[in-house]
């Protein structure tokens, strides 16, 4: 406690008389792992260290890539060859299959739904039956909550008709609409 602090910043510490300190000692509490590929390959009985050294991935970056510093480059002239005097060779891991499927998990394609909103979509609806093309009344539509301009209205409904599965059901939904008219006035 330093001088000039206050009771009330200080605080009252009280004992909490819940927790059993001894079993509080000889728990072990392991990490969290949301990744199958290493939850699968985690040894319990090991550090998390142990672990990951034999999966073949590393711990603290820094002591993998360290930085050199100038008096090594000095010693040994040049980057290149301190580089190849410090750098250890890698050890072969038990477990490297880890490190292989992590790196085909990351370099496969991030593949985005191609949906759009259900709000925008009727929106683009209701503009494209009322107004059909003219996008400067749409701007001018009373249901325009955002007050896009004609342009961002214009990109609404082009990214609209560019989403297939949507786009399609609007138009089967409408020609069937269009047929139960016709049958009905015939």
């Amino acid at each position: 406690m330093g001088k000039g602090v206050t009771r009330k910043v200080r605080g009252k510490k009280k004992y909490r008389y819940d927790i059993n300190r001894r079993k509080q000692r000889s728990k072990k509490v392991y990490p969290k792992i949301t990744c199958p590929q290493i939850k699968n390959a985690w040894d319990k009985k090991k550090s998390l260290a142990d672990n990951l050294e034999e999966m073949g991935l590393c711990v603290d970056p820094n002591k993998t890539f360290p930085i050199p510093k100038t008096k090594d480059i000095i010693k040994f002239g040049t980057i290149e060859h301190y580089e190849k005097n410090k750098v250890e060779e890698k050890k072969k891991s038990k477990k490297h299959h880890v490190a292989k499927e992590l790196e085909e998990e990351a370099n496969k394609p991030n593949i985005r739904p191609r949906t759009m909103a259900g709000q925008e979509a009727i929106y683009c609806i209701y503009m494209m039956e009322k107004y059909h093309d003219d996008y400067e009344a749409m701007a001018r539509d009373y249901k325009n909550y955002y007050q896009d301009t004609p342009k961002q209205i214009r990109k609404k409904i082009n990214k609209f008709k560019n989403m297939p599965e949507q786009y399609q059901a609007y138009l089967e939904a409408k020609k069937e609409k269009t047929e139960q008219m016709d049958t009905s006035e015939s």
